[in-house]
């Protein structure tokens, strides 16, 4: 679900015509599935609203979405790019011609110190031409580029009509490096320091930044949308894991593994310490997020203060760039031939047109987001006075709850797509 909200990059004026999490919602379900030991033993199935209730140009459309979203879950949730964006606006003037047929996404590997070109496919029944089409891309843009890089080539395979029971959702990566390495190349991912390793975001106003536009659209829930029981819950500034701030700020990591935060939660709800006398204490450890339950479906998504504070800057430098350009086609969800290139080359054109607006605002903003997420101070009015609560998982039912060092996520168990899965 995060992976949803946050692939590319944020969409400024046109996010509010697009629905990341609700498809997700409305088609998949998660079901127990026998694996072998060691295996997750659930799998993502297509649902019945999927199978009988909708048209053929809404499974061409959500295709598109699921494919964007298991590209942005694989690359920046577990192999720990800390955000993408659509190549457009990578800054690369070789690769921002919107007529080119392209990969979709771009990232840079913090770890392994180089770009990554993402391209992501998704239909039913796909099979070895798509993902040839898809490292055909891959190669157009590497032709262009004369770095060193990674290609990731991500397939997303939905079952064919007559097999929706039976087969569950199945992801093809291919990955490949195209010269050579600043490191030496990196098959996985080194533990991070222990000391902590990396630098504050405010002392990388461009770390700051990506991060800060990976998260604007859940920023613009929280402040501005519909969201339920808003409130700040403080956690373990350390997150999951033994060896303290993780390099991979992107890595998401489930809360029943954070030491910290359970000692945290133990010493007020079990022990009776006030919270404050707490903070006062450890004031370098504890570190608060603006958490809010999003309406109709069981999911909670947080922030951590300053980076909701940096998005409020970021949020507020975009809605003062106009954008008259239509950023999509009259008719998004044409079938016929050659439709879909169609409406992605308008959408790249108008994309870029924004980015170039936005970047000349950048010089300042980017200091302004600084000295916010240091000082993590809030505009006025953008709390609406949520409360801060500290409270272990069970007082919403047995949420599962997962964490980035920025980030908060936790799952209803009455959540549409959980109730195939016990």
């Amino acid at each position: 679900m995060t992976a949803a909200t946050s692939a590319g990059r944020d969409l400024a004026p046109w996010l509010r015509k697009i629905a990341r999490v609700a498809p997700l919602q409305a088609y998949l379900t998660l079901k127990d599935f026998k694996a072998p030991a060691g295996a997750a033993e659930r799998r993502l199935f297509v649902n019945a609203v999927y199978r009988h209730g909708t048209e053929r140009s809404a499974h061409a459309a959500f295709g598109y979405h699921l494919g964007m979203t298991m590209a942005q879950w694989l690359t920046v949730g577990m192999a720990g790019l800390p955000a993408t964006v659509h190549l457009e606006a990578c800054g690369i003037p070789e690769l921002v011609d919107p007529t080119k047929k392209l990969p979709d996404l771009y990232g840079n590997h913090a770890v392994e110190a180089l770009p990554w070109l993402i391209e992501a496919k998704a239909r039913k029944s796909l099979g070895v031409g798509d993902m040839r089409d898809g490292q055909w891309q891959l190669d157009q843009a590497t032709a262009e580029i004369a770095v060193a890089h990674r290609q990731v080539l991500c397939g997303t395979v939905l079952p064919e009509p007559g097999r929706w029971e039976d087969d569950h959702l199945v992801m093809m990566v291919h990955t490949t490096l195209v010269g050579p390495s600043p490191v030496g190349g990196v098959h996985s991912l080194p533990d991070p320091p222990s000391d902590g390793g990396e630098p504050s975001l405010d002392e990388t106003p461009d770390a700051l930044l990506s991060v800060a536009r990976d998260q604007l659209l859940v920023f613009r829930a929280l402040a501005f949308g519909a969201v339920q029981d808003l409130r700040v819950v403080p956690l373990a500034e350390t997150g999951p894991g033994p060896g303290g701030p993780s390099r991979r700020k992107s890595a998401i990591g489930p809360l029943e593994l954070d030491a910290g935060t359970r000692d945290l939660r133990r010493r007020v709800l079990a022990e009776g310490v006030p919270y404050e006398r707490l903070r006062q204490e450890q004031h370098s450890t504890v570190q608060e997020f603006v958490v809010g339950h999003i309406p109709g479906i069981g999911l909670h998504l947080g922030l951590s203060r300053g980076l909701y504070a940096a998005c409020a800057h970021l949020h507020q430098m975009q809605t003062e760039i106009p954008a008259e350009e239509p950023l999509f086609p009259a008719a998004p969800f044409l079938v016929r031939r050659g439709a879909d290139e169609e409406r992605e080359e308008m959408s790249r054109k108008a994309r870029r047109t924004f980015y170039e607006r936005e970047d000349e605002r950048l010089v300042t903003v980017r200091r302004e987001m600084a000295n916010a997420y240091r000082t993590q101070e809030v505009p006025a009015g953008l709390l609406r006075g949520a409360p801060l609560v500290v409270e272990g998982p069970e007082a919403r039912g047995g949420v599962l709850e997962a964490r980035t060092a920025e980030t908060y996520m936790a799952v209803e168990p009455t959540d549409p797509i959980m109730p195939g899965h016990r």
